[in-house]
C-alpha cells in the first residue's frame, strides 16, 4: 500500500481505533508531504439534518445514528478496497498528519444550519 495514493476522503485509523477522514492533503511536487485529517464522527455530524432522519432515526439518539453513518463509511471504503491508512505507518513515512480544529467553524456550516 503505497503511502503515496491518499486521497480526499480516504480513512486513517490511529492507534485507539478512531477513525479520520482526509481533508487537506499537501504535496511537494509528486512527494507527499502534509494530511490534514478529521474525525470521521465529526465529519458525518455535518452530512445530515434533521429533515433527512427517517420515521425510525428519529426516535433513536442522533449519535446513534451518526454511529450507524459512520460505520456504514467505514464499510464502503472497505468495499471499494480503499486502504485505511494507519497513523503511525504515516508518520514513519515522514508524512506528517494534522487535525482539523473542531472549536473552528466547519465548512460545510453555512450549508447546514
Amino acid at each position: 500500500m503505497s503511502m503515496q495514493q491518499i486521497r480526499e476522503n480516504d480513512l486513517v485509523r490511529d492507534e485507539y481505533g478512531n477513525y479520520y477522514k482526509v481533508v487537506g492533503i499537501h504535496a511537494e511536487g509528486d512527494t507527499l508531504k502534509v494530511l490534514e485529517v478529521s474525525n470521521l464522527y465529526f465529519e458525518t455530524s455535518f452530512q445530515y439534518s434533521a429533515e433527512s432522519l427517517d420515521q425510525d432515526s428519529k426516535t433513536k439518539p442522533v449519535g446513534v445514528f451518526i454511529q450507524e453513518q459512520v460505520n456504514a463509511y467505514i464499510d464502503e471504503t472497505q468495499q471499494n478496497e480503499r486502504p485505511i491508512y494507519g497513523i503511525r505507518d504515516l508518520m514513519v513515512n515522514r508524512i506528517k498528519v494534522y487535525a482539523v480544529d473542531i472549536t473552528q467553524p466547519h465548512p460545510m456550516r453555512n450549508q447546514t444550519v
